[in-house]
C-alpha cells in the first residue's frame, strides 16, 4: 500500500524517526519507506494484544494509543498514552520475545508497519540504519524507565491528573479554543488510571470542585493547566513528605 504524503511527512518529522534514519542516504531511505505498509485504526480498535508474537515494528503517524499490561487477576496496568512518533515492538522484536503489553487506540489512528523480513533486509543492507537502531533501543530503555517508574509510584490523583492531561485535545467550542478531553468514558479512565469507576466519578466531581476542570456532555474541559500542575506537584510533595 502506498504510503500517504501526511504519513510520509509526520514520519519524517517524527524525532524517534529522525534518529533511526540519521545519515541514511535518499536511496536507502527510500528502501526503508518502500518497506513499511500504513494501517489505520477506529477508536478503541486494538493494535495488538499481550502475549501476541513481535513480528512487526510500528510507528505511529497519527493519534495516540494506550499502553497497557492485564495482570493474572484481570485488572489493567496503563503504562503509558503514546503519541505520534512513538515506535512500538522495537526491543520485543529484536528479541524476538512475544509482546509484554497490550494496545489499543484512543482515537483515530495511523501507524506505519515493518515486518521482522523487512526490517532484518534493513539491518543488514544499511549498515547506518543498523547502528541508529541500537541508538533507538537504548534511548528507549532510558525513556521508559523515565515514564512508567513515576506512573507506578504516583497516587490516584496523581495519576488521573496526569492521565487528563496526556488525552486532552485543543478543541474549539461556541467559537472559544478548550483543551478538552472527548470520548473517553469513565470506566476507560478508571482502566488507565487502575481504581474503579466510581472512584472516578468521585475524584472528577472534586477536581470541578476545586476549578480544575468542568465536566459538560460527554467532555472533560480543563479550565486550567497550570492550576492542574500545581496540584500534581502539591500532591507529589505531600506523598514524598510522608514516605
Amino acid at each position: 500500500m502506498a504510503l500517504s504524503a501526511e504519513t510520509l511527512g509526520a514520519r519524517l518529522l517524527s524525532p524517534k524517526w529522525s534518529i533511526a534514519i540519521d545519515g541514511v542516504d535518499e536511496v536507502q531511505r527510500q528502501v526503508i519507506l518502500d518497506r513499511m505498509k500504513e494501517l489505520h485504526f477506529a477508536p478503541r480498535d486494538t493494535l495488538f494484544d499481550q502475549g501476541e508474537p513481535s513480528d512487526t515494528l510500528l510507528l505511529i503517524t497519527k493519534g495516540r494509543v494506550r499502553l497497557f499490561q492485564t495482570l493474572d487477576n484481570g485488572e489493567e496496568f496503563t503504562f503509558g498514552i503514546s503519541l505520534p512518533g512513538t515506535v512500538l515492538g522495537l526491543a520485543s522484536l529484536v528479541t524476538g520475545q512475544p509482546r509484554v503489553l497490550s494496545a489499543t487506540a484512543l482515537e483515530g489512528t495511523s501507524i506505519s508497519v515493518m515486518t521482522r523480513n523487512d526490517f532484518r533486509f534493513c539491518l543488514t543492507t544499511i549498515p547506518a540504519f543498523h547502528w541508529n537502531i541500537t541508538r533507538l533501543l537504548a534511548i528507549l530503555s532510558i525513556e521508559s524507565i523515565e515514564r512508567s517508574g513515576p506512573m507506578a509510584l504516583d497516587s490516584a490523583p496523581v495519576r488521573l491528573g496526569s492521565a487528563l492531561k496526556s488525552l486532552a485535545r485543543r478543541e474549539s467550542a461556541r467559537g472559544v479554543q478548550e483543551l478538552a478531553i472527548s470520548g473517553v468514558t469513565q470506566q476507560e479512565l478508571a482502566k488507565m488510571v487502575g481504581v474503579s469507576r466510581s472512584w472516578v466519578a468521585i475524584a472528577l466531581s472534586e477536581f470541578e470542585r476545586h476549578g480544575l476542570i468542568s465536566k459538560r456532555r460527554g467532555r472533560i474541559v480543563i479550565e486550567s493547566v497550570k492550576r492542574l500542575d500545581g496540584f500534581i506537584a502539591a500532591e507529589r510533595n505531600i506523598e514524598r513528605r510522608s514516605s
